[in-house]
């Protein structure tokens, strides 16, 4: 049976992609395919490999290290709780100024000028009633400012974000740089060599 890797689950995928990889090279197929089995040589090279998967995962050790702790990193990131950013909450206010303030500012002048024009046909009530009418004209320009100081808040946050579409975060950049960095180790070598090794020892048995 063979000997559960000692490594994540993400990096053990990793380990039996760059095996099965190797493992397809033409200079392993054709020693394998001159022994007469060529299914059962490659089982055996894989078993071998897994078995000996320290000594083959050594020959990448630093770049392993530098991944693994660059993933660290991020995972320790991740789970930290994150505000909004500056940027998205002063979207926010600028959401509420242009569209939230207007809209009530809109619906407390029409309630002020039905409430003073009917207060109008009083005669008792025209001091009111033109409190009331004047309120509703302020609302009304209230309203109007906060639409377009709003407005031209949302347009300038749109164009920041625009301006920063493309972008890619940095630690996400090195981190999958890392781990290409490791599998091409891993690679070159690491399983590269020692199935080198073990088919040419095969070979010399056979000789």
């Amino acid at each position: 049976m063979d000997r559960p890797l000692r490594l994540p689950q993400q990096d053990r995928a990793d380990f039996e992609t760059e095996l099965g990889r190797a493992l397809s090279a033409p200079q392993v197929r054709e020693v394998l395919r001159a022994g007469g089995d060529e299914a059962r040589g490659v089982e055996r090279l894989r078993r071998a490999a897994r078995e000996n998967a320290e000594f083959v995962l050594a020959a990448a050790a630093p770049e392993y290290e530098r991944y693994a702790a660059l993933r660290a990193d991020a995972d320790a990131m991740a789970r930290l709780p994150v505000d909004a950013p500056p940027r998205e909450r002063a979207s926010g206010w600028w959401g509420v100024l242009g569209l939230v303030v207007p809209v009530i500012a809109v619906g407390a002048a029409l309630a002020f000028l039905v409430l003073g024009w009917v207060l109008g046909l009083v005669e008792d009530l025209e001091v009111l009633s033109q409190a009331l009418l004047e309120a509703g004209w302020v609302s009304i320009g209230a309203g109007a400012v906060s639409l377009l100081v709003g407005g031209l808040g949302l347009l300038g946050t749109a164009r920041s974000r625009r301006s920063e579409v493309g972008e890619v975060p940095d630690g996400q950049g090195e981190l999958a740089l890392a781990r290409e960095a490791w599998r091409l180790a891993l690679a070159e070598r690491g399983l590269a060599p020692y199935l080198a090794a073990q088919v040419h020892a095969v070979d010399g048995r056979r000789r």
